[in-house]
């Protein structure tokens, strides 16, 4: 890594951490401006809460009135995240796009503590450790007007539909219809809204 690829990622941290130890308001109006300056795009009315992680911050799209709550975290360093308008992501909760690109509509809802996993770890060798073989490519697709529970976990290659809901604590292994309700270990068809 170069030496100014370096500095700028020092200071990115530094300044992450002076807004992460202001108090409330004053915090968000900080974060707010630190990301919004350094984000590929950002739309209006940014809401980052405190101790929020963000990492690949050029690889990362974002629409208007976009909330990432506290102890969230977005990893796009070699990937991408696009985010349209009135998302929300609950606290502890995570979008890692590396290796991915990972695309999530307007309207959506993302609950407490749920992951959204855009790529897999290889694993077909054995003559090398896995976390030496690198990620499988992958997208994740959210649509418009979704809903996903607390807990929930998104894994690689799953498109999930316009007015979709994902009842918390479920495994979306395989894509969610529109206006359908899933649940479960891996999550299935509970019932549909339309």
């Amino acid at each position: 890594m170069n030496i100014k690829k370096r500095m700028t990622l020092h200071f990115e941290e530094g300044l992450k951490f002076i807004g992460n130890c202001l108090p409330m308001s004053l915090g968000m109006l900080w974060r707010r401006f630190l990301y919004g300056f350094f984000l590929q795009q950002s739309g209006s009315k940014l809401r980052v809460g405190s101790a929020v992680s963000i990492q690949g911050l050029k690889n990362i799209i974002l629409g208007n009135n976009v909330s990432f709550n506290r102890f969230s975290s977005l990893y796009a360093s070699r990937g991408e995240i696009n985010l349209g308008n009135n998302v929300f992501l609950g606290d502890f909760s995570s979008i890692n796009a590396n290796d991915a690109h990972v695309k999530i509509g307007s309207n959506v809802a993302i609950g407490p503590m749920t992951i959204i996993q855009g790529a897999n770890h290889n694993f077909q060798r054995h003559d090398i450790p896995i976390v030496d073989q690198g990620h499988i490519e992958s997208r994740v697709e959210i649509a418009d007007d979704v809903w996903i529970g607390a807990k929930s976990v998104i894994l690689p290659g799953v498109k999930i539909g316009t007015g979709a809901v994902v009842g918390a604590g479920s495994i979306v292994t395989k894509d969610v219809p529109d206006f359908a309700i899933v649940a479960g270990v891996p999550a299935k068809i509970i019932k549909m809204r339309k």
